[in-house]
């Protein structure tokens, strides 16, 4: 039976150490809140030692972003975005490589004796187990090595966990589990918005009136509904930016070409560690099942530590005193919506 231990605290300036440390037959998870910054403190870890690391990436756009970060920080990269790259790789310096489960090719790491980095690890089961076929295959490819491996994520049920554990433990010898906060958001809303299923036109016609500064986000769970949204909100004249599965790395790229946008409509796909402005508001126009999703897409605001609210149907995970509240709030909100809209029409004409 494999050891396994888990540590409540990991103190920032110690991920280096933690990094040193990393040796063959030694498996670590670290879960933290999102945007805690698990990624960006082992940045500066790799920058510190100059251990070699392999991070594998569920999207190319966290790839790409992962990569213009670590140009910043003057950190030896190199981004793998088609197998060719594997003959420049040969002659390359590079110690900090960045693939998606497509392009890895795990034998060529296992001979120079890489760590590897798994980030946004839940994906890897809940994908990797139904359509992102591949990323299942990476993943038991590089359980196989025996290497140095770290396990990143946010959200990991203690089901996953367990078979985790019973996955590692064919050929790791130690696990250890760093918890800095597994199911936990960074900053929670201000203001919950709760909605019964059948009043999903009130949620709707909420996110039309745009009453407050900043960006809204607007998780849809069909493509169709993304593309109708975003274009009803254009032709009232505000500035969006639509992302679904496959779209990620053109929407970042779009992202930073525009200085601000009114509305960020998507699926779910946005939600997995892609990089977005300060967050306002977040409206979900549909049930979201699965926790560790739903925590993921919450995650979404306020990671700035800025405020945000949230409008969602999802009202299994409160108390029932924080669905009162949240109730009663919609209905004032409502309110307020028909009487804008009253005297906005009585202007008009």
């Amino acid at each position: 039976m494999m050891p396994v231990a888990e540590h409540k605290v990991v103190y920032l300036n110690h991920m280096h150490d933690l990094l040193k440390a990393m040796k063959e037959d030694i498996a670590i998870l670290i879960t933290a809140p999102p945007g805690w910054g698990k990624t960006y403190r082992l940045l500066s870890a790799i920058k510190e030692t100059n251990i070699k690391v392999c991070f594998v990436f569920p999207l190319r756009a966290l790839c790409e972003e992962i990569y213009l970060s670590a140009l910043k920080m003057n950190i030896s990269v190199l981004n793998i975005r088609s197998l060719s790259d594997y003959q420049t790789l040969q002659w390359s310096h590079s110690h900090l490589i960045l693939t998606t489960p497509e392009t890895l090719v795990t034998e060529f790491f296992v001979e120079k004796e890489y760590v590897f980095i798994l980030d946004e690890l839940h994906l890897f089961f809940y994908w990797g187990d139904s359509f992102r076929y591949k990323m299942q295959e990476s993943y038991f490819d590089i359980l196989s090595t025996s290497c140095a491996l770290i396990l990143l994520t946010a959200t990991l049920e203690q089901s996953l966990k367990e078979r985790l554990v019973r996955e590692l433990e064919v050929n790791y010898r130690f696990f250890y589990h760093m918890n800095i906060g597994n199911h936990q958001l960074k900053n929670l809303p201000s203001k919950i918005y709760f909605y019964p299923k059948k009043l999903k036109r009130w949620l709707k016609d909420d996110f039309f009136i745009k009453s407050h500064q900043g960006t809204t986000l607007i998780f849809c769970r069909y493509r169709n509904e993304v593309r109708e949204i975003v274009s009803q909100l254009r032709k009232r004249d505000y500035s969006v930016l639509g992302c679904v599965g496959g779209e990620a790395l053109d929407f970042t790229q779009e992202l930073q070409r525009q200085q601000f946008v009114d509305y960020i409509v998507a699926t779910s796909v946005i939600s997995h560690g892609v990089n977005l402005p300060e967050i306002r508001v977040i409206y979900m126009t549909f049930k979201v099942e699965n926790y560790d999703f739903y925590l993921q897409m919450v995650g979404r605001g306020g990671r700035s530590g800025g405020k945000f609210d949230l409008h969602t149907f999802n009202h299994e995970y409160f108390k029932w005193e924080d669905l009162l509240f949240g109730f009663l709030r919609t209905l004032l909100k409502r309110f307020s919506n028909r009487v804008y809209s009253l005297l906005y029409c009585f202007y008009e004409n």
